[in-house]
């Protein structure tokens, strides 16, 4: 009978540790509900220097309440919440709660990745590419370490890179090239991946296009002559490098003006008479009906004429009609 009581005081007492074991837990869920959450911090916290630390729900508890405290005074909120989940993964050792806790880490995490998208938009690249970058880093660590972020990639560095080459547009001297280079580099991260997309392509290639063509456009008129040499040079490099970027571009679009107008302009840059007079045809056959259409609409329009006497003249050779609109040029310029 005396080891009967025994029995029955050791199981009371049990039930009772169990009872009081969850008292900040439950503490802290029921200002969680009531979305008090620096009350429900302050319950859970003590939780987790208590018995009730070995419990998985408890430090689920936790990473939700510290998910719910981003944005407050704990500057590290975000990354508690995360060890907090992961602890909770660790002390789940049969696995009951492993779906709900990868949920909880996944959609954590994915707050990295809409950082970076926000800070994209409002036109803060750097800061933007750091949150990427944590979003991968964590995903992969603490979610699939064999996730496939090819999609992602293209995507967000495509995005990235268009940001910087747009900041460049309004920049100058050493910043506007440094804006440049990671413009350019984050594109080629996305060609990397596929080299078969049209944009990266055609922006890496008519950035060096612009930047040549600046170069000989913006020279000062007192540039002393054994300067002037060395300054075409380094415009020729940019237009060999604009080269293989355009061409790309131009297999995959082949209707796309602006790409055939850089090739012909890197051509003529680089004095190669025979590729810069092949492209110019080309050019000239798709700009042909525009132009005749807007002569039509204005029938003096001067500079569509002169363009219309260079193309018969020099690529789509027709004397009859380059004596046509030759002649017409002249009585405008007479009767003026």
């Amino acid at each position: 009978m005396k080891a009967i009581k025994h029995i029955l005081v050791i199981m009371l007492a049990l039930l009772a540790c169990n009872s009081y074991g969850q008292y900040y837990t439950s503490k802290a869920n029921e200002c969680y509900k009531q979305k008090d959450y620096e009350c429900a911090q302050n319950y859970i916290d003590s939780a987790i220097v208590s018995n009730e630390r070995f419990n998985s729900q408890t430090w689920q508890l936790r990473g939700l309440i510290y998910r719910k405290l981003e944005g407050s005074e704990i500057k590290d909120a975000r990354n508690i919440s995360i060890e907090s989940f992961v602890q909770a993964r660790n002390l789940d050792t049969a696995g009951v709660y492993e779906e709900q806790i990868t949920n909880f880490l996944r959609n954590t995490i994915i707050r990295y990745y809409n950082d970076a998208v926000v800070a994209l938009d409002n036109g803060m690249p750097d800061q933007s590419e750091n949150a990427y970058v944590l979003y991968k880093g964590k995903y992969k660590k603490y979610i699939s370490a064999d996730y496939d972020f090819t999609k992602s990639d293209i995507e967000y560095y495509s995005a990235l890179g268009g940001e910087y080459l747009k900041q460049a547009a309004g920049s100058q001297g050493e910043e506007k090239n440094k804006l440049i280079s990671k413009g350019v580099h984050f594109y080629k991260m996305v060609l990397d991946q596929d080299s078969t997309i049209f944009q990266p392509n055609f922006n890496i290639g008519i950035t060096f296009y612009n930047q040549g063509a600046d170069l000989i456009m913006n020279m000062d008129p007192l540039t002393e002559i054994e300067e002037i040499p060395i300054i075409e040079e380094k415009a020729q490099n940019l237009f060999r490098k604009a080269l293989p970027f355009l061409h790309r571009a131009y297999k995959l679009d082949k209707d796309r003006i602006d790409v055939i107008e850089a090739i012909t302009g890197c051509y003529y840059g680089l004095q190669d008479n025979e590729n810069y007079l092949e492209y110019q045809t080309i050019l000239d056959k798709k700009n042909l009906p525009i132009l005749l259409e807007k002569l039509k609409d204005n029938p003096t329009d001067k500079t569509v004429l002169r363009e219309l006497i260079r193309i018969y003249r020099d690529t789509l050779k027709d004397e009859e009609k380059y004596k046509e609109y030759y002649e017409r040029l002249e009585r405008i310029e007479s009767n003026e």
